[in-house]
């Protein structure tokens, strides 16, 4: 998986599902948590389309801050996860 497209498809899926909003711009170090776009509801959203998007588990002790703090930490996760 390239980390881009990873990017491009989590940022449409948090502007159109979780703030239901196209029209928001999210930069890759946007803060997602700390500014309360994600919480552990729409988290869990997430990973379900993680799942189903890329075939990628998220394992549960994986499920922190770090790893979904904004755009760019989810990708960089998930490209991990998938080199695993």
């Amino acid at each position: 998986m390239q980390d881009q497209m990873i990017f491009d498809s989590l940022r449409v899926y948090v502007s159109e599902r979780i703030l239901q909003d196209p029209s928001v711009t999210i930069e890759p170090d946007t803060p997602l948590l700390e500014w309360g776009i994600l919480n552990s509801i729409s988290i869990m959203q997430l990973i379900g389309y993680i799942r189903d998007e890329f075939q990628v588990d998220v394992p549960p002790e994986e499920i922190a801050g770090r790893n979904f703090k904004d755009l760019r930490s989810i990708s960089q996760f998930l490209t991990q996860l998938d080199s695993k």
